[in-house]
């Protein structure tokens, strides 16, 4: 009888054993943050932003944080080179960097939105904010879309997205971004005609397409027929250029249409072609948006290359 019960007990403690090796999972931890980016070439650039940049309490820090870190070709674009880079000096850097980053871990199922919705970056509220949104099970920033998500690492995630997004602040106003932009000189002239340029100064939200010089004089626009057209005509069709209280950028511009404009109820436009195009009710083709997602400090600029006709 204790033969066999000692057997019972071995045979038990064998099954129970193999039992465990079966059911043992290895845990990989997720890498240092720069472990992490040495290992995706694509993040080269902003690794060594991140050197230059001194953010080693983030780096090292408990967190969760979470980066969204624009790509080589996302710094290309903004003509960005090691050089310049290296010109730049440490706070420039990190001043830049820092909008990038969130104090909190985000992976995508926190950034689905029907419109872009803000989140504090470590920049702060009010002009540190940047907008996350959603369209088709993708994911964007600023209208930047995330092309790699939820890349875990010791103290957050990591999303790499194909733009580098400017601080609202470096920016400005809506009245400074049509200014500076110097295609918008007739744009601005119908808006003040209209008496709506001093709110493009202020603080209420707006999203604004704003059409070139080449396509406000292709529509009839010049100097002189904008000071001869009643107030009331001009400023009708400059409203129809805005949509007040949001910031909608390319990811919202998806749906089929879009909330009204500033010119009434029934004053919508139609987006196309996967937000890179607009139409007004009148217009026979749709203009295109030939720069998208300018964020200012007050609002949103897509630069257009055709006025929309109510």
């Amino acid at each position: 009888m204790k033969i066999s019960l000692l057997k019972y007990t071995i045979g038990l403690l064998v099954s129970l054993s193999l039992f465990s090796c079966e059911k043992k999972v290895d845990v990989v931890e997720a890498p240092q943050i720069d472990a992490y980016l040495q290992s995706v070439p694509e993040l080269s650039m902003f690794s060594k932003a991140m050197d230059k940049a001194g953010l080693e309490s983030f780096k090292k820090g408990p967190g969760p944080f979470t980066w969204f870190a624009p790509s080589n070709a996302a710094f290309a674009a903004a003509m960005i080179s090691e050089d310049s880079l290296n010109k730049m000096t440490p706070g420039q850097v990190n001043y830049l960097l820092v909008y990038h980053l969130a104090n909190t871990g985000l992976f995508s199922e926190n950034m689905v939105a029907i419109n872009s919705s803000p989140r504090n970056s470590q920049l702060g509220s009010g002009a540190g904010q940047f907008y996350i949104g959603s369209h088709n099970n993708e994911n964007y920033i600023n209208g930047s879309k995330i092309i790699s998500r939820d890349n875990k690492i010791s103290n957050g995630y990591i999303h790499i997205i194909n733009r580098l997004n400017v601080p609202p602040v470096l920016r400005g106003t809506i009245q400074r971004i049509l200014t500076e932009s110097g295609q918008h000189t007739l744009f601005i002239q119908a808006l003040t005609r209209a008496g709506l340029w001093t709110g493009f100064g202020g603080v209420a939200a707006n999203t604004v397409f704003a059409p070139t010089d080449a396509a406000m004089t292709a529509a009839g626009y010049t100097i002189t027929s904008i000071t001869a057209a009643p107030v009331a005509t001009i400023s009708t069709a400059m409203r129809y250029h805005y949509i007040v209280n949001l910031r909608l950028f390319r990811n919202d511009l998806f749906r089929t249409s879009l909330p009204a404009t500033a010119a009434g109820p029934s004053s919508t436009l139609t987006p196309s072609d996967n937000g890179t195009k607009i139409k007004g009710k009148n217009n026979s083709t749709p203009a295109n948006i030939v720069r998208p997602d300018i964020l200012g400090t007050n609002g949103v600029v897509h630069i257009i290359d055709a006025v929309l006709l109510r």
